[in-house]
């Protein structure tokens, strides 16, 4: 169904018009829009739908009893080459009504954690969200009854619901961790204003979502929304340099300025076992593989103290702290005795240098699979080329998916003077070919995974 595959890329730019227009018309064959994964039939999307398919038979009808049968066809082929502008039609006639639920979703959620009395911690930046999400939850657990957002929900709609469709379990739980994410400036203010985080991290900034936010100083104005809004301490991961030079420009209750840099002996464990290292007098073993983990666990370790948690239950939680799915995750096949590397859900660069430091533990041939990154808007070709020289210092095979990005990483891979690279015509025909190309004592890392909206 033509309509069905349209409104699924409308839901993947989250129904940002503008961009799902430019996808549309650059895409014609609207017929095969949803390959990679399968529309959400949300109420909104429901709606838009009903809509878009009550305009297309008003029209018809109206030429029909207008115009007469000779003309239908005329108006059929025209409402085709207009779906996208009609679905946008629909998007605006919808916007209203999702707009009244939606408040209302979000005023029910804040009253659930108000009257709850939880604890909120909340989690933003560009990049690690998910593992500082993670993270914490598995320290601040050894004490309290915790409850986080699940998987990557992290937009003000999406928190609201959860909130409203568990309000039996914040009646249960002490600790509310929820992670938020922005595409423009005042999301993540909007959020704040519904859950009133008592306590919040900033993991990073970089050129994440450029595209959307049109500069570095609105991507860093977005994400430092958190830590305005927070009513007792924000902790900031000062080893990220955008962080460290604005944190003295925006109003913040009780700043924690946080460094790897205070973590001491640390040791890499072989074969991909992760990492230990001693901070504050107390040794820890985590089972996570990047050194970027470690500024995530004093992140946690801050938070965690102004919580009441011994050293124990701190020490306890962290050695606990399982692989998270998708990022940086071993995946070890005895059978074939390939190392798989997933971080399919890291799409930025800090990501792709932590997989990469990561990579260059492998004692065998070392193997990179990846579409690129995107939304980098201006910085898209100079990004993609620098990640290219660095596959030509790190790997000794490239494989690429095409994609907007690919050709920049080709040439960076050129510039590097490497030639150890094949281009795949789609995701599917990458995988399918991996049995031909991967060979005993292999490690290879997935790097990044793109929805069908960025092909």
């Amino acid at each position: 169904m033509i309509i069905r595959n349209l409104i699924y890329i409308l839901q993947g730019e989250n129904y940002y018009f503008g961009r799902f227009l430019r996808f549309a018309y650059s895409h014609p064959k609207w017929w095969s829009l949803e390959n990679r994964g399968k529309i959400s039939w949300t109420k909104k999307s429901v709606a838009i739908c009903i809509v878009s398919i009550l305009i297309i038979i008003s029209v018809c009808l109206g030429a029909f009893l207008g115009f007469g049968l000779a003309s239908l066809f005329i108006f059929v082929l025209v409402s085709i080459i207009c779906l996208p502008f009609i679905i946008g039609l629909s998007l605006l006639f919808v916007s209203p009504l999702d707009s009244f639920l939606k408040n209302g979703t979000m005023k029910e959620a804040g009253h659930i954690l108000e009257a709850n009395r939880n604890i909120v911690i909340g989690i933003t930046g560009s990049y690690g969200k998910t593992s500082m999400k993670e993270i914490l939850s598995a320290i601040i657990s050894k004490k309290y009854d915790v409850i986080n957002t699940p998987e990557n929900v992290n937009t003000d709609i999406g928190i609201a619901e959860f909130i409203v469709k568990n309000r039996s379990r914040f009646s249960e739980s002490k600790v509310f961790i929820v992670e938020m994410g922005a595409y423009r400036r005042g999301e993540i203010g909007d959020i704040c204003r519904m859950v009133k985080p008592d306590y919040s991290i900033l993991t990073g900034i970089n050129e994440s979502h450029l595209e959307r936010f049109g500069n570095i100083g609105n991507t860093i104005a977005a994400k430092f929304e958190l830590p305005e809004n927070t009513a007792k301490m924000s902790v900031l991961n000062f080893d990220d340099e955008n962080i460290r030079n604005s944190a003295d420009r925006f109003r913040i209750k009780h700043p924690e300025k946080v460094s790897a840099a205070e973590a001491a002996d640390i040791i890499v464990k072989d074969n991909f076992g992760g990492l230990e290292f001693s901070y504050d007098g107390m040794r820890f073993e985590t089972k996570l593989l990047a050194k970027h983990n470690i500024a995530l666990i004093l992140l946690g370790i801050r938070i965690a103290k102004e919580l009441g948690l011994s050293n124990d239950e701190i020490r306890s939680g962290i050695s606990s702290i399982g692989y998270i799915p998708h990022r940086l995750e071993p995946i070890f096949n005895t059978a074939t005795g390939v190392i798989v590397i997933d971080d399919s859900y890291n799409g930025n660069m800090n990501g792709i240098k932590s997989g990469l430091e990561v990579l260059g533990r492998a004692s065998g041939r070392k193997v990179v699979l990846t579409p690129g990154l995107v939304e980098l808007g201006e910085k898209s070709q100079e990004i993609h080329e620098k990640i290219g020289e660095s596959y030509a210092r790190s790997a000794d095979l490239v494989l690429l998916i095409k994609s907007p990005a690919s050709g920049y990483i080709i040439d960076g891979l050129k510039l590097g003077g490497f030639s150890e690279f094949k281009l795949y015509a789609t995701t599917q025909e990458a995988h399918a070919d991996l049995a031909n190309i991967l060979r005993k004592g292999d490690t290879i890392i997935f790097q990044n995974d793109l929805t069908d909206n960025y092909f």
